[in-house]
C-alpha cells in the first residue's frame, strides 16, 4: 500500500460527550445515528491525526510516540481501524500521484 494515504471524509460530526468521542456521518442535512461510531483513546488519536492525509506508517509512528507501544502493535491497531473508517464512509483512501 505504498503511496496510499488516508484522510477523514467531510461531513462527519465528531463530538465528545461524557469523556467518550462519537463520530456521526451526515447525509444531506440528516445525521445517520444507525452509523454512530464510538472511539476509544487510540481510535480518537488516529481520527485526530487524519485531519491531513496520512499513511498507515505515519499513523503507526504517531501511535508509538503517543502511547509508547512498538511499531508492530501500532500497525496492528491502525490497519483494521482505518479499514473500518473507510468501509463506513468516514475516511477516504488517497493515492499519491506518481511523478
Amino acid at each position: 500500500m505504498q503511496g496510499t494515504s488516508f484522510k477523514r471524509r467531510e461531513g462527519v460530526v465528531c463530538r465528545e460527550v461524557a469523556g467518550e468521542t462519537f463520530l456521526v456521518p451526515i447525509h444531506g442535512r440528516m445525521a445517520d445515528l444507525s452509523e454512530l461510531f464510538v472511539l476509544n483513546e487510540v481510535g480518537n488519536a488516529i481520527w485526530e491525526h487524519l485531519r491531513e492525509p496520512r499513511s498507515l506508517e505515519e499513523l503507526a509512528a504517531h501511535l508509538t510516540r503517543e502511547f509508547e507501544v512498538d511499531e508492530e502493535q501500532a500497525l496492528s491497531d491502525a490497519v483494521p481501524f482505518v479499514g473500518e473508517l473507510v468501509e463506513a464512509g468516514l475516511a477516504d483512501e488517497c493515492v499519491a500521484e506518481q511523478h
